[in-house]
């Protein structure tokens, strides 16, 4: 929907004034020759005449439209026409007044309209000012700020409006905690500190993936300080005119240094503080020139200001050097993806307030959450509110949140999709392929369901619970690798022809291999040699411009050792599962029964049809 800016609703209605009036207030008349009008003069037909102000026409107005036969082949009931002054000589005619006089008509001389001759010259002018305040307008967001493009829009929170947020709000992420502790402490305390000959920190970077607590963890600080707080996206100093992020910059720092001891949060700030001179093209931009007043503000000739600067960004590989260098960002606080520990506290966080029935068991969820963001965990919980609502629930029970778990890893239930029985049982052992080999490799994460339901784009899904650990054994990638493809597997086993539903399987699969060689010496050409990976995202210049530090010689060997490590864990795979063939067709005929399975049932089954799991370590 379009919205009309009032100014311009109020320019409008001056122009149609303005031309009313130059109209002088008359209504549509007609028009007859100079000509007729001379004639009817004469035959004493004409009440009065009105002349504008350039004497180039005229209104006239006739004694009675009955005494009128004929005007010009106009209507007889014509009573008022208009008339143009100028002969048909095309010369002023300058005994007309005297003749008008002297036939006995009033004549009306009308003074030059003087506004609408002003609008005409001013007009363009005027449109242009009413252009540049429209576009001030747009710029600052609809607010009258029009000459305050300079200013900082840094939200400040001190003791009259604190942020509710406290550290006991933040759970886990003991250590980063602590640290942010101290820097409160610095601003609180600056004098114990100064006595042993410590100077306080200028900034601390907060570091890490989406999602993780950064800025719940900044408005905690905020919460905790008795100090002013300023909060800024760092996006919101760039502005489409040059050295306006530069003055918003400026502006802020001098706002916290007459509030100091002050703390300043820039929230993503790697969308100015990218590294300079790495776009393509190079050149001196405005977010450069912003950068510059960042560094200089931080760190410049004044040793003195007592403002910690607070920033967030998941991507501080593409940082300037020149920010994160010591006497700006002193610190850099990682905060990383919760723990089994911390995943169960923060969801006991996100759980209180809510009706959480008996049988929820946190353990288990935070389990079955491995690799989830707070952010996640927070969306896991709402997400089983509303399922368990959606059924008029009083409580919200295991069921709902395993639900909720699995729309957000795969979807929604795809329930209008057409699936023929033969493809059914393709997909009931591709997923049995999945499940009997991950309950008989050993070193395995543990099966937890396996399910033929669709949901999203995927046909079926197996479900484990990963086993947080910091290091990865060859072993258990390799294992890894055997249950990824033992769907592809068991396709070819049983089914006896292939499909495209194990595309997401390659994907995955490749993508580990490629690791153990380039990242991790995994490789047969190259044990104990990495060469890092070049297939992250572009952010910059220098990115695209990035050459493989390796020849296409070595290019070949790395395809050699990942063809092979995929080959040998197809291999195994397809061995696995011929051993396993009894468990293969239980498991497939428990999944078009039931469509859903746990994986305890899964290792029943292959306990009665099979030797132990640990009799195939070597496999």
């Amino acid at each position: 929907m379009i919205r009309i800016q009032p100014w311009f609703l109020v320019l409008i209605v001056l122009i149609a004034l303005a031309v009313i009036t130059g109209q002088n207030g008359v209504s549509r008349t007609s028009e007859v020759s100079y000509t007729t009008f001379t004639q009817l003069v004469k035959d004493q037909k004409v009440e009065s005449v009105q002349i504008d102000g350039s004497a180039s026409t005229a209104v006239v107005k006739l004694r009675a439209p009955e005494n009128v036969q004929t005007l010009g082949g106009q209507d007889r009931s014509v009573q008022t026409f208009r008339v143009n002054l100028v002969s048909d000589a095309a010369l002023p005619d300058t005994t007309l007044i005297p003749e008008l006089k002297e036939a006995g008509v009033q004549v009306h001389k009308q003074l030059p309209n003087q506004w609408w001759g002003l609008l005409i010259s001013f007009g363009p002018v005027l449109l242009l000012v009413a252009l540049f305040y429209f576009v001030f307008m747009r710029a600052q967001g609809g607010q009258s700020q029009v000459f305050q493009f300079g200013q900082s829009r840094a939200k400040r929170y001190g003791k009259e409006n604190k942020v509710p947020t406290k550290f006991s709000d933040v759970a886990g992420h003991e250590e980063a905690k602590r640290e942010l502790v101290e820097v409160v402490d610095f601003l609180k305390n600056p004098t114990k500190y100064h006595q042993i000959g410590a100077e306080i920190p200028k900034g601390v970077l907060l570091v890490g993936p989406p999602g993780t607590g950064k800025t719940l963890l900044a408005r905690a600080v905020a919460g905790e300080a008795d100090v002013p707080f300023f909060t800024v996206s760092a996006s919101e100093f760039m502005e489409m005119f040059v050295g306006v992020g530069a003055s918003r910059v400026r502006t802020l720092f001098d706002e916290a240094r007459k509030g100091a001891p002050a703390i300043i949060f820039i929230d993503e700030i790697d969308s100015i503080g990218r590294k300079r001179g790495a776009g393509i093209g190079g050149g001196h931009d405005e977010r450069e020139q912003t950068l510059n007043q960042i560094l200089s503000e931080m760190d410049g000739f004044d040793k003195n200001s007592s403002v910690i600067v607070l920033a967030a960004t998941n991507r501080p590989d593409i940082l300037d050097p020149a920010l994160l260098r010591p006497g700006r960002f002193d610190r850099q606080v990682t905060i990383d993806l919760p723990n089994l520990k911390e995943r169960e506290a923060i969801l006991k966080v996100h759980m209180r307030n809510k009706p959480i029935a008996e049988d929820v068991s946190l353990e288990e969820l935070s389990r079955a959450t491995s690799y989830f963001s707070g952010a996640d965990l927070k969306n896991l919980v709402n997400e089983a509110a509303l399922e368990a609502g959606r059924v008029n629930k009083t409580r919200i029970e295991m069921h709902d949140f395993y639900r909720a778990l699995d729309k957000i890893t795969l979807g929604l239930e795809n329930s209008s999709l057409t699936i023929t029985e033969e493809e059914r049982r393709a997909i009931a052992y591709h997923e049995a392929g999945h499940a009997v080999a991950a309950a008989v490799l050993p070193g395995t994460d543990r099966l937890q369901k396996v399910s033929i339901i669709p949901r999203g784009r995927a046909l079926g899904a197996a479900f484990y619970l990963p086993e947080e650990r910091a290091m990865l054994s060859q072993e258990k990638l390799e294992n890894q690798l055997v249950y990824t493809l033992g769907g592809r597997a068991a396709e070819e086993l049983f089914i006896g022809q292939i499909s495209t539903g194990a595309s997401n399987d390659f994907k995955q699969a490749m993508g580990v291999a490629k690791r153990m060689v380039l990242e991790w010496g995994m490789g047969e050409n190259f044990r104990n040699m990495a060469f890092g990976s070049d297939s992250g995202p572009v952010f910059l210049g220098e990115d695209i411009a990035h050459r493989k530090d390796f020849s296409e010689h070595t290019a070949r060997l790395v395809d050699e050792d990942v063809k092979r490590i995929l080959d040998n864990a197809y291999e195994r795979a397809r061995s696995v599962l011929k051993e396993y063939s009894g468990a293969m067709h239980e498991v497939a005929r428990l999944l078009m029964e039931t469509e859903l399975i746990t994986g305890d049932t899964v290792r029943e089954v292959v306990k009665r049809n099979g030797q132990s799991k640990e009799a195939f370590t070597g496999i």
